[in-house]
């Protein structure tokens, strides 16, 4: 059965993935404003960049504290931002161990918080989906299942690497597979392989969906896996959120 996070597991902290170059929205996607959102009927956010209201989430579901990984270019933005980052809040930019070794997607951002604090295990949530509730956060993590676990696509039934929970041994085989002879730099194919050895089943034609079950969870609300990627996406998003706040 899947391990829930109780007194006794150690701490999960969050991981925020701000991404790459955002090539395709044109500008990045980390600093885009999030709309203002009413939290009652007395209460409200206003707008303010993507990252920083992904990160309050994150903060409400673990605890025990964030990482944000970033890449050079976001640095100076997110330090003149330092001020109103939560408390527990760590920067950990793309590590040059991993860029110089030729790896590139989304194994440099879970490395990186690996290499600034092995032994954690990280809830990691990238800045792509604007829609992810904190519901969605403790959801999963309450269906954890050591030593990973993704949410699936209901699109495909395939694994989210970038809405998942990863410990440190799995992290750490994500290592020897992206920098080792093996060059598999991609976190799906490394849980693909750590699942297989405790039996979970692939399923399709393409023998990469799978089952909602152990390791592999459907989330209960499509939206949380909305992925924006191009303005159009984004504009999308916007106008789900605003159907959300809404009298």
């Amino acid at each position: 059965m899947p391990q829930s996070t109780t007194t006794t597991n150690p701490p999960i902290h969050g991981l925020l993935v701000l991404g790459g170059q955002s090539t395709r929205m044109g500008r990045d996607k980390a600093f885009l404003d999030f709309p203002a959102t009413s939290t009652s009927t007395t209460t409200t956010t206003p707008p303010r960049p993507v990252y920083l209201h992904l990160l309050d989430l994150l903060h409400q579901a673990c605890p025990a504290g964030v990482y944000i990984s970033h890449n050079a270019t976001q640095l100076e933005t997110l330090t003149n931002a330092s001020p109103l980052l939560p408390p527990r809040t760590v920067l950990v930019q793309d590590d040059p161990r991993i860029i110089s070794a030729g790896i590139g997607g989304p194994a440099v951002g879970l490395l990186s918080a690996h290499f600034a604090e092995r032994g954690a295990t990280f809830l990691v949530l990238a800045v792509d989906f604007p829609l992810v509730t904190v519901d969605a956060l403790r959801d999963l993590l309450e269906r954890y299942t050591p030593p990973v676990t993704c949410y699936l696509h209901t699109s495909d039934n395939h694994p989210e690497p970038l809405l998942s929970i990863w410990a440190s041994d799995a992290l750490d085989e994500l290592q020897e597979n992206a920098m080792g002879q093996r060059k598999k730099t991609g976190p799906c194919w490394t849980a693909r392989r750590i699942w297989a050895r405790m039996g979970v089943e692939t399923t399709g034609g393409d023998g990469k969906a799978m089952v909602d079950g152990d390791h592999v969870v459907m989330p209960r609300e499509e939206q949380w896996l909305f992925n924006t990627n191009n303005p159009e996406e984004w504009e999308r998003a916007i106008r789900i959120l605003s159907g959300r706040t809404s009298p």
